[in-house]
C-alpha cells in the first residue's frame, strides 16, 4: 500500500458521518403514487433519501438502488452499462421516471444508469409489482422513480467536491456538485450540477490475467460525465404548482474487453465518443374546488450517442468488417393528464397518456434508418376506504402501441406497420392492523410491448426481425408485512408469485440465424425480508432476498440475477458529528449466457466509511470501498473495481 493511500485510509478512520439533515424537501409534484396525499400502509414501494446516498457514496443511479431488496445491479459489460433487476425483471419491464417523466431509449427500451448520478436527487422510489396505473404503460415488473430537489429556503446549497484511488497508479476519480436553490413563497428556483470523471480502475490482486486484460489497470475503462439540471416553480397558493424543468447530461465512455476464458467469446473495442440526453418537461398541479384536481406533464426528450468499433485494443484502426461507426438521433415527446376527485370513501383518479417515440440510426456512410412509434394510455384508479384502517385500490388500464414507421434498408422498403395493445387490471387490500402492525395482499396484471429493436433488428445477420411480436404479460399475487417496535426497531416481510407469458425470447429458425418470438413462459416466486434497529448511537440492519424463477418453455437458461442477495449495514455515531460506519453485500451467482457455459461466480464485498460535520455545514467523508480487494463480476469475463478509496468535501448552507 502506498503512503498516499495509507493516509487516506487512517483519516477514513478518524472522521465520520455527519447527522446534519438535507434541507431541501422532496419535490411533491414529481411524485406518483397510489395515494400522494395519504401513503397507504404497507404499500410496498421502497425509498431510498439523499442523506443515505450521500453517507455510502452512492453517486449512481444503479449504486443506489443496489441497497435495496429485492433489486439487484448489473453491469452490461459487452455495452459497459450500468442496470438493475427488480425481482428479475429489467429495465425494459421496469421504466425509469425522472418526476414522472419516461426516461428510457426508444430503440432498445434500456437507460444506463451509470450515466445518471444522484447529486441533484432527493429521493428514488420503486415500486415492485404493484405500481400505480397512473405510470403508463409497460410497468410489467414496477416502476423507478427519480425525484429531484425543491428547495425550502430562501437561500440554500451544497458545494463538494471528491477524489477515489484504487491500488495502481492511473486509476483515479474525480467529482464535483452543486446544488443551489431559493423558495421565495409565490416562486422557487433549482439549479444542480455535477461533473464526474474516471481515468480507469484498478482490478483485485486476485484477478488472473487473460491474453486481452493484463494484470494491474482496467483496460479502456476511462469514462466522464457532466449534468445540469435546472427547474423552475410558481406556486400561487397553497395547493396549486407549476413548474418547468431542464435537464442535461453529456457523457463519454469506454468499454471493457472482455477479460474471461470462454474461447466462443469475441473480444469487442468499443469506445463511445458521446452519450448526450437533454430534457425540458413542464408539470402542473392545478385544485378544482375542494375535493378534485387536475395534474399535466408535457415533455420533449432527446437523445444522440456514437458507438465506434476498432480493429483491436490500439482503438484508432476501423478496418476489419467488425469495424464501425453507429450513430443515434432519437427523440421522444409527451404529455400525461391526471384527474382526481373525492366522492364520498373513494378517492378517483383517471390518467391519459401519449407517447411519440423516433429513432433514427445508421453507420457512417450508409443510409440513415428511421423508426417511429406512438404509444397511448387509460387508466382509472379507485380508493375506497373501508373504514379508517383499511383500504381497497382497484385499477386498471388500456395500454396502445402503433408503429407508424420502419425502414427496412436491407430489403430496400419498409416493414409492415403494426398495433399492440394490451388490458392491465389490478387490486390490492392494505390494513393499518394497529399502531405496529400494517399489512397488504395485491393481484396486479402488467404487460410491456415490445421496443424496436425486439421487433426490427437484423442482429448484425445473425437475426430476422419479427414486426408482429405482442406484449409479454405478467401475473403476480403479492402479500406484505411491516412490524414497527417504537422507534426502536421496523421489520418488512415480503412474498410474492409471478407468472410471466408471452415473454419474448431466442428461436432458432435455421442453423444461423434466429427470430424474437412470444414463446417464453417463466414463473418467479420469491420473498424479500429486512429490519432496521435504532439503539443510542447505534445504528444497523439489512436485507434478505430470495428469487427463483424457472423458464417452463426451453432450456435456455435465464440471466443476469442471484438466486439469493443479503445485504448488512452498521453505523455508530460517537459523537454528535462524527460516527463510523461499515456495509457488506453478498450475491450468489448467476448465469450469463443462456446455454449455461458462462456464470458469474457468488461474492461478498465490503466497504468501511466515515465522515466528520465541521462547523458551519462542511463535511469530510472518507472511506473504503472493496474493503478486502475481492475479485468479483456480474458478468463473466467482465470484473469489477478492486479496492478503492475515496474522500468527498462539501459545505451545506
Amino acid at each position: 500500500m502506498t503512503s498516499k493511500k495509507l493516509t487516506i485510509t487512517m483519516i477514513s478512520l478518524s472522521l465520520a458521518c455527519s447527522s446534519i439533515a438535507y434541507a431541501e424537501s422532496t419535490f411533491d409534484l414529481g411524485r406518483i403514487e397510489v395515494n400522494a396525499t395519504q401513503p397507504l400502509p404497507a404499500l410496498g414501494t421502497a425509498t431510498i433519501d439523499a442523506q443515505t446516498m450521500r453517507d455510502e457514496n452512492r453517486e449512481t443511479v444503479t449504486e443506489a438502488l443496489d441497497r435495496l431488496p429485492g433489486i439487484t445491479a448489473n453491469n452490461i459489460g459487452p455495452r459497459s452499462e450500468q442496470m438493475v433487476f427488480v425481482r428479475g425483471f429489467d429495465l425494459r419491464q421496469v421504466p425509469v421516471f425522472i418526476d414522472g417523466i419516461p426516461v428510457y431509449i426508444p430503440y432498445d427500451g434500456y437507460v444506463d444508469l451509470g450515466r445518471f448520478t444522484t447529486y441533484d436527487l432527493s429521493e428514488i422510489n420503486v415500486s415492485k409489482s404493484f405500481s400505480s396505473v397512473l405510470y403508463g404503460p409497460n410497468t410489467l415488473g414496477g416502476a423507478i422513480n427519480l425525484v429531484s430537489r425543491k428547495p425550502t429556503e430562501k437561500l440554500e446549497g451544497e458545494i463538494g467536491a471528491g477524489y477515489n484511488v484504487g491500488d495502481r497508479s492511473g486509476s483515479d476519480g474525480k467529482r464535483s456538485w452543486l446544488n443551489l436553490g431559493t423558495n421565495q413563497d409565490l416562486w422557487y428556483a433549482q439549479l444542480g450540477a455535477s461533473y464526474r470523471q474516471q481515468d480507469n480502475f484498478s482490478l483485485s490482486d486476485d484477478f488472473n490475467p487473460t491474453d486481452s486484460q493484463g494484470a494491474g489497470l482496467r483496460n479502456n475503462a476511462a469514462r466522464k460525465d457532466t449534468k445540469v439540471n435546472i427547474k423552475l416553480g410558481l406556486t400561487p397558493n397553497s395547493t396549486d404548482e407549476y413548474a418547468i424543468g431542464y435537464v442535461k447530461q453529456d457523457g463519454e465512455k469506454n468499454t471493457p474487453p472482455y477479460a474471461g476464458d470462454n474461447p466462443d467469446v469475441r473480444v469487442r473495442y468499443w469506445q463511445w465518443p458521446y452519450w448526450d440526453k437533454e430534457s425540458i418537461y413542464l408539470l402542473s398541479n392545478t385544485t378544482l374546488g375542494n375535493d378534485s384536481y387536475i395534474k399535466t406533464r408535457f415533455y420533449y426528450d432527446t437523445f444522440e450517442n456514437q458507438l465506434s468499433s476498432f480493429d483491436d485494443d490500439t482503438y484508432t484502426t476501423q478496418n476489419r468488417g467488425y469495424a464501425f461507426d453507429s450513430l443515434y438521433d432519437d427523440q421522444t415527446y409527451g404529455v400525461s393528464m391526471e384527474f382526481g376527485k373525492t366522492l364520498g370513501r373513494h378517492d378517483v383518479k383517471l390518467a391519459a397518456h401519449y407517447k411519440f417515440d423516433e429513432h433514427k440510426e445508421n453507420d457512417i456512410g450508409e443510409p440513415e434508418r428511421t423508426f417511429q412509434d406512438k404509444t397511448t394510455s387509460f387508466a382509472i384508479e379507485d380508493t375506497i376506504h373501508l373504514t379508517d384502517r383499511q383500504y381497497l385500490v382497484a385499477g386498471i388500464s388500456y395500454d396502445k402501441r402503433r408503429s407508424e414507421q420502419a425502414d427496412d434498408v436491407e430489403k430496400g422498403q419498409p416493414f409492415e406497420t403494426n398495433d399492440a395493445d394490451s388490458w392491465n387490471p389490478q387490486i390490492g387490500y392494505f390494513i393499518d392492523i394497529d399502531d405496529r402492525n400494517e399489512a397488504r395482499l395485491t393481484l396486479s396484471k402488467k404487460s410491456r410491448f415490445p421496443t424496436i429493436k425486439d421487433r426490427y433488428s437484423y442482429r448484425f445477420g445473425s437475426a430476422l426481425p419479427n414486426p408482429g411480436l405482442d406484449a409479454e404479460q405478467s401475473r403476480t399475487i403479492e402479500t406484505g408485512w411491516v412490524h414497527k417496535v417504537g422507534n426502536t426497531a421496523r421489520f418488512e416481510a415480503a412474498v410474492f408469485y409471478s407468472d410471466i407469458k408471452d415473454l419474448i425470447q431466442e428461436v432458432s429458425v435455421t442453423s444461423n440465424l434466429f427470430q424474437f418470438q412470444n414463446v417464453g413462459e417463466v414463473t418467479a416466486k420469491g420473498m424479500e425480508l429486512s429490519s432496521d434497529f435504532w439503539l443510542g448511537d447505534w445504528e444497523f440492519g439489512g436485507h434478505y432476498s430470495y428469487l427463483d424463477r424457472e423458464n417452463k418453455s426451453s432450456d435456455l437458461k435465464l440471466t443476469d440475477v442471484p438466486r439469493h442477495k443479503v445485504f448488512v449495514y452498521a453505523s455508530w455515531h460517537i459523537t454528535q458529528p462524527f460516527s463510523v460506519s461499515a456495509t457488506s453485500q453478498y450475491e450468489s451467482e448467476r448465469y450469463t449466457s443462456t446455454d449455461g457455459e458462462r456464470r458469474a461466480d457468488s461474492f461478498t464485498t465490503a466497504g468501511l466509511r466515515a465522515s466528520y460535520a465541521f462547523d458551519k455545514g462542511v463535511t469530510a467523508r472518507m472511506g473504503i470501498e472493496n474493503l478486502f480487494d475481492k475479485n468479483y463480476a456480474y458478468q463473466e469475463g467482465f470484473p469489477e473495481a478492486g479496492r478503492t478509496y475515496y474522500a468527498n468535501l462539501s459545505y451545506q448552507f
